[in-house]
C-alpha cells in the first residue's frame, strides 16, 4: 500500500499535463500513487498520461465519459488505496519536496490534515484581475485543532478552498465526496473537511502548490448560467452544513462569512450574466434561505438591495 495516493482530474490540458505529471514523478519522496482519471478528453491528454503510466508504475490512468472535475476526483478517490490523499488539478504543478514535508508533519505531529499555501504560474499572461498571485495560509502556531485554523484564516483573510492546497488522512475524508455537477464544489469538500468535526491540522507556510492561470479555464472565464445555477445549488449543501467543530458564536460568525460570501458571489454572478425578473427573485429566495438557516443579521438592507439591483456591484468595482 502506498503512502500518498495523488488523484489528477484530467480534461484537454495536454498543453501543461507533462509538466503536472513531472513534478510528482520527481518528488524527493516517492512512495506514492498516482490516479490520472481522464474525464473524456478530446486532445492529446490521453496519450500523454498512457505514457507516463507506461514507464512507471506508481501511476495509473482511469477513462470515464466528460462527467466534469467532481465525478473524477470521486472515482479516483474509489481507486485510492493510500493512507494520505492528495488532489491535484492536471495543469498545476507541485513544489519537488511537497509529499517530503507533508510526510513529516504526519509523522511527527500525527495530525489529519497538512495544509499549504500556493502562488501563481502566470507564463500564459497576467492572472485575472481580482486573484491572489500569492495565497499564504495564517500565521499561527502549528499543530492546531481545524476549528482554530478556520477562524483565524476568516479573521487574516487567508482562507483557502482548493483542496490542491492541503493533504489529508484518508481516514480524515472518510465518505465526503465531492458535490457532482457543479463548479465551486471545492467550497463545501474543505469546510465539511475541516469543520463538521474537529481534527488536528498542521500549517506549512510555503508556496507548495503552484496554480497555473489561463484563459477559458472554468475559474478564469466569464460568468455564465452554469456558474449561477452551481453557486444555487451550493449554498443550500452549505448551509446543511452542522459546523460542528465550532464553538458558539464563533459558529455563527464563521458560517456567516463563509456562506454569506457565497451568497455576495451569486448575487454578483446574476450582475455578470444579466439578470432578469426570474433571477432578481432567485436572489431574495437565496439570501432568505440562508438567513433561515444561518443568522437573519444576514438578511441586511444591503444585501436585500444587491439582490434586487445585482448591477449595483458594477458600481461598486
Amino acid at each position: 500500500m502506498p503512502t500518498f495516493s495523488i488523484v489528477v482530474p484530467v480534461y484537454n490540458v495536454d498543453a501543461w499535463l507533462d509538466a503536472a505529471l513531472r513534478s510528482v514523478e520527481e518528488q524527493s519522496f516517492g512512495d506514492f500513487e498516482v490516479i490520472v482519471v481522464d474525464d473524456g478528453s478530446t486532445d492529446g491528454s490521453a496519450w500523454i498520461a498512457q505514457s507516463f503510466c507506461a514507464r512507471d508504475s506508481r501511476f495509473r490512468y482511469l477513462r470515464q465519459e466528460n462527467r466534469g472535475q467532481s465525478v473524477a476526483r470521486n472515482a479516483g478517490t474509489a481507486l485510492a488505496s493510500g493512507t494520505y490523499l492528495y488532489y491535484m488539478d492536471g495543469d498545476d504543478v507541485i513544489d519537488p519536496d511537497t509529499l517530503r514535508l507533508c510526510h513529516a508533519e504526519f509523522v511527527e505531529h500525527g495530525v489529519d490534515v497538512v495544509l499549504f499555501g500556493a502562488t501563481a504560474l502566470t507564463e500564459d499572461g497576467p492572472p485575472p484581475e481580482g486573484s491572489k498571485v500569492n495565497s499564504p495560509r495564517p500565521d499561527v502556531a502549528s499543530p492546531l485543532p481545524s476549528d482554530a485554523f478556520v477562524i483565524e484564516s476568516v479573521r487574516q483573510d487567508r482562507y483557502i478552498v482548493s483542496p490542491c492546497c492541503l493533504v489529508s488522512r484518508r481516514s480524515a475524508i472518510g465518505d465526503l465526496h465531492f458535490i457532482d455537477g457543479i463548479v465551486f464544489e471545492d467550497n463545501h469538500f474543505v469546510a465539511a473537511l475541516l469543520l463538521e468535526k474537529k481534527i488536528m491540522v498542521s500549517v506549512l507556510n510555503r508556496p507548495l502548490f503552484r496554480r497555473r492561470y489561463r484563459p477559458n479555464s472554468t475559474m478564469t472565464s466569464r460568468r455564465t448560467m452554469r456558474h449561477y445555477d452551481s453557486l444555487y445549488q451550493l449554498l443550500p449543501q452549505m448551509c446543511a452544513l452542522s459546523f460542528a467543530a465550532l464553538e458558539a458564536p464563533q459558529r455563527t460568525m464563521v458560517r456567516s462569512q463563509l456562506i454569506g460570501n457565497l451568497l455576495g458571489d451569486l448575487h454578483n454572478t446574476s450582475a455578470q450574466i444579466g439578470a432578469g425578473l426570474e433571477l432578481r427573485a432567485k436572489n431574495i429566495v437565496a439570501a432568505w434561505r440562508v438567513a433561515s438557516s444561518v443568522s437573519m443579521r444576514v438578511l441586511t438592507f444591503k444585501r436585500i438591495l444587491l439582490a434586487l439591483v445585482p448591477e449595483l456591484y458594477r458600481a461598486r468595482g
